[in-house]
């Protein structure tokens, strides 16, 4: 199958669907086709949550910072209020794009014909409009985009009926409370344009099978660890999330032998034994490990692209400490190589999808999470 008439036949996706052991790959064209990518638009980026970052990165009133989801432009700003909210990026008179990149205002000024709205989203001017019949200027207002919070990290949702996002993620908030996530401090952002798939991206990093591989000279070094060879335990998530669990000394968030800072102060059960890896609606990915937590944020910029941001927070106490700037390196160097790493191959197997006789291949048990991502995938696609 590649980009056939028939792409959205539920019988290329009956192989997806099987249980675990008998269970097979989605179609390679699901990773590249246009219509495919388009179905996902509408049917899944435009219906559920997306993850779109840390609130750290608007520190003060009036910051803000554009971002194009899938093809939808957006504005997060932080508004004089303090209150962080989005929109639109989009002027209500002839639709040009208000702002680009980041930056501070306490009001957006259309570049085309000046009409001007506050930080909070209302329209502050609208030079020329004076005398045009039953025109409000409370009635032109950005127009909002719904934003969430669970501590510091936002998701946006295109769709005004869609269920909260307490209510999507469930038990998650309770599952990742003891990392004292109000106290998560953002200090590192870093940018990645990357030449695959959303999905295949996604499939990697909820994924112990290639580490030894791939990671083979950094994260594994020779020696495996235990977690990275046995079969996935397929956790029950109340919720539109997926966890994967490894319980080892130490933390993930070093190189082996690297040094760092003591574990996060509040943590809890399992989560002092080992690290819980997420992934959440849509393209949110986590690592929460003892002493750190980071994110990967993917934003779909075509059937095979994605802009990657990998951002690092720590407790407020360890940003404190006079020696966190020289510490953090090598927490920041951990990240620097596995990335470049999960980079390189993400892109080789996205080049493999493309060709004409590459098939469905079968899931591994370390697979599982992979495996329950497609199936909920597909079935927000009614495929």
């Amino acid at each position: 199958m590649s980009t056939a008439s028939n792409l959205f036949d539920p019988v290329h996706y009956a192989g997806a669907r099987r249980p675990l052991p008998d269970a097979t790959s989605l179609p390679p064209a699901a990773y590249y086709d246009p219509a495919f990518y388009q179905r996902e638009i509408d049917m899944f980026f435009m219906k559920e949550w997306n993850f779109v970052g840390h609130a750290g990165r608007l520190k003060e009133n009036g910051s803000w910072f554009t971002i194009d989801f899938a093809g939808v432009p957006v504005i997060v700003v932080r508004g004089e209020d303090g209150v962080v909210r989005a929109f639109a990026n989009s002027c209500r008179h002839r639709g040009i794009r208000l702002v680009n990149g980041e930056g501070k205002t306490r009001a957006f000024v259309c570049p085309y014909h000046s009409w001007t709205y506050e930080n909070h989203g209302g329209m502050r001017g609208a030079p020329g409009m004076e005398g045009v019949n039953c025109f409000d200027k409370a009635d032109n207002g950005l127009i909002p985009v719904r934003l969430e919070q669970i501590g510091p990290f936002m998701w946006i949702n295109f769709d005004p009926a869609a269920p909260s996002l307490d209510a999507t993620m469930g038990d998650l908030k309770t599952r990742i409370a003891s990392y004292s996530l109000d106290d998560l401090v953002l200090t590192r952002r870093k940018e990645y344009k990357v030449k695959c798939n959303w999905k295949v991206y996604i499939e990697n990093f909820m994924d112990y099978y290639h580490t030894p591989t791939v990671h083979r000279n950094s994260l594994a070094l020779g020696s495996v660890s235990a977690y990275h060879r046995k079969p996935v335990e397929l956790e029950h998530c109340d919720g539109r999330y997926l966890v994967l669990y490894g319980k080892h000394e130490g933390t993930a968030g070093l190189l082996p032998g690297a040094k760092g800072f003591p574990f996060l102060p509040d943590l809890e059960g399992r989560s002092l034994e080992g690290s819980n890896f997420f992934y959440t609606s849509t393209c949110g990915l986590f690592g929460f490990t003892k002493d750190c937590v980071w994110y990967v944020k993917i934003n779909p910029t075509g059937p095979d692209s994605i802009d990657l941001t990998v951002g690092s927070c720590f407790h407020k106490d360890i940003v404190a400490r006079p020696d966190f700037e020289q510490v953090v390196q090598a927490y920041y160097e951990r990240w620097n190589v596995a990335v470049a790493e999960d980079n390189v191959i993400v892109e080789e197997q996205q080049a493999g999808v493309r060709s004409p006789l590459c098939r469905p291949g079968r899931v591994s048990p370390m697979e599982a999470i992979s495996y329950a991502f497609r199936k909920h995938l597909i079935d927000a696609l009614k495929l």
